[in-house]
């Protein structure tokens, strides 16, 4: 008897207006790419305002509790509308599911995503709110999740042409773990290696192996020249004509620095491709 791959399921967590219609677009991308027919559009709701989350922030008063309330819903029901909108406009409606959870947002998301092929998120930017970090957190770190970036630019393809920014890591190892489908049908993959000094870096084997399955693959060398590492890989990716950017994810505070905000978050400061991580 031959067995089958279980069905692809890929997880949207949509918690703000302002990047919903992107992270949309990259899931539905992957989606196509897959053959993956159930789409979870999940919205973790907070159940607790987070202005008063310490003793010494009080308790709200009736006049907190309905901003808080009215905040809630708000935001979701904008949310809906837009997975509402983009699913009509893109053929989606059978495929995708709009799924709405209020509690612990950390847990709620680290629960989904552990039952998720793909996890997709949108683009960290550096005022975000706290249960953004939490979603972040929870998918990456607690369900240890392959967690694929939205980038605000829109893609017209999502791993038909892969970029692998290799530095040996057992994140960017699940990481490619997690992209083999892709990777099995790419069009082709490009190898980006900072060096150094020139030759320092070994190919990895996976990349006989992919032309052993007649994916084309091709090694970009350069010689790190300054601090700025992310920026020199982001640039050698879109200048290798990528459409997914696949890394690792280092160390947690590092890592989570990085995404929100922190001194080495070059990779998100310009012009991005989606980006697949794993930790």
């Amino acid at each position: 008897m031959t067995r089958q791959e279980p069905p692809v399921r890929i997880l949207a967590i949509l918690d703000r207006p302002e990047t919903a219609a992107s992270t949309l677009r990259t899931a539905s991308e992957l989606a196509d790419r897959l053959g993956c027919q159930d789409i979870r559009l999940l919205h973790p709701a907070p159940a607790d305002d987070p202005a008063f989350q310490s003793p010494d922030e009080g308790m709200p008063g009736p006049e907190d509790r309905a901003r808080f309330a009215h905040d809630v819903s708000a935001r979701a029901e904008t949310l809906r509308q837009i997975c509402q909108d983009q699913s009509r406009t893109s053929g989606q409606e059978g495929r995708a599911r709009w799924v709405e959870i209020t509690g612990d947002i950390r847990k709620i998301v680290a629960r989904e995503a552990a039952n998720a092929a793909l996890t997709v998120l949108s683009r960290p930017r550096p005022d975000d709110p706290e249960f953004v970090r939490q979603a972040f957190s929870g998918a990456l770190y607690d369900a240890k999740a392959a967690v694929v970036i939205a980038p605000l630019q829109h893609h017209d393809t999502v791993g038909a042409r892969p970029v692998i920014a290799w530095h040996p890591s057992s994140g960017l190892e699940q990481a490619i773990e997690a992209a083999q489908p892709l990777l099995k049908q790419a069009e082709r993959v490009v190898l980006i290696i900072g060096e150094n000094y020139p030759g320092e870096v070994a190919e990895p084997d996976f990349a006989e192996q992919l032309r052993r399955a007649d994916i084309p693959v091709s090694i970009d060398r350069f010689i790190i020249s300054s601090t700025n590492t992310g920026e020199e890989i982001r640039s050698h990716a879109l200048t290798a004509g990528g459409d997914l950017l696949i890394m690792g994810a280092y160390s947690r505070p590092h890592f989570i620095e990085w995404l929100f905000g922190g001194p080495t978050q070059e990779i998100l400061a310009h012009e991005t491709l989606p980006l697949l991580t794993h930790h």
